[in-house]
């Protein structure tokens, strides 16, 4: 689907829908006529809207300059919405969910509200519309599946300090910790040590600390070292091979993990994230090890917050 913004034709009023894809990284934002969900009417980008990762002030700051200027790029008035689905990292916590329903009761964002993780809303991209597996790998990681009775079951998506396991924050803190302990001689010399000094700009590794505790987001910046894993990896670094192998093989299990609890057969995956997307022999990496008995095909989310939309206007649908 390809975004439509500014268009012109008249707006039902009673058909506005708004989807939201909200993650660590940024926040996205389409508005769309029910009638025509396929057909984005405006666009808002904003930075993350991950509380765990900014705090619960500046994601629901992001998630309303995303709406602003979704509205604003479609020449519509800010108004109520008949419907909105938020899929947002971390919002099937309850306590995260809590804070997104107030602020969109206060902005009256929207007559039905559906608040959920940022993995279902990519379930409704694959054939089997709201069934089989999502796996996101971006700056966090969740692996998310539902089955055709609805049973849901998750792996992963515990945060950045309990979790987030292959992720890009996951690979930028093992770079991280090879190049330190290649610098204190308890592992084998790297590529990654040059490497990481002069995307952080500095001089010696010593200063490591400094450039990522002192930084105003020391997640965003150890992940942004993820892509350094990949480029070693490509010149035949061995310690990029493994920090990449470990990887590949934790977010195999959590997708396996999920399908076997489901009892899932001949399913969908569905892969959204920076890093499986920009990533291709990564992606392949990982599809490689997947047990082929129970996933027939993979989707690849280019637009994860379509499924958002798709999920906004089933429900105005459902209600009428």
């Amino acid at each position: 689907m390809h975004a439509e913004a500014g268009s012109h034709r008249p707006v039902n009023r009673d058909q506005l829908i708004l989807g939201i894809d909200g993650g660590g990284t940024k926040t996205l934002a389409w508005l769309a006529d029910a009638e025509f969900p396929e057909k984005t009417l405006g666009t808002g980008v904003a930075g993350p809207s991950n509380q765990r990762a900014v705090g619960p002030m500046v994601a629901m700051n992001n998630l309303e300059q995303a709406v602003e200027m979704a509205f604003e790029s479609a020449g519509i008035a800010r108004q109520t919405v008949q419907s909105a689905c938020l899929g947002l990292a971390g919002a099937d916590r309850s306590s995260d969910r809590s804070v997104v329903e107030r602020w969109a009761e206060e902005s009256r964002l929207a007559t039905r509200l559906l608040v959920v993780n940022d993995a279902l809303p990519l379930l409704y991209l694959a054939p089997l519309s709201g069934q089989g597996v999502a796996l996101i790998c971006g700056t966090g990681s969740l692996a998310y599946g539902r089955a055709s009775s609805g049973r849901t079951a998750r792996a992963g998506g515990w945060g950045y300090l309990l979790g987030d396991e292959g992720s890009a924050y996951a690979i930028g803190r093992s770079v991280l910790s090879a190049v330190l302990h290649s610098f204190d001689g308890c592992d084998e010399p790297t590529r990654l040590q040059d490497d990481v000094l002069t995307s952080l700009g500095i001089s010696a590794v010593p200063e490591i600390v400094s450039a990522v505790y002192g930084a105003e987001v020391p997640r965003a910046v150890i992940a942004e070292l993820a892509p350094l894993a990949f480029t070693a990896s490509e010149s035949g670094d061995p310690v990029a091979d493994r920090i990449l192998s470990d990887a590949a093989r934790q977010l195999t299990s959590m997708v396996n993990a999920v399908a076997r609890r489901l009892e899932l057969k001949e399913s969908p995956l569905v892969v959204s994230g920076s890093v499986l997307l920009q990533q291709q022999s990564f992606r392949f990496q990982v599809l490689e090890e997947l047990d082929k008995k129970r996933f027939t095909h993979v989707v690849l989310a280019v637009d994860p917050v379509q499924g958002a939309v798709r999920l906004a206007a089933e429900q105005l649908n459902t209600a009428r």
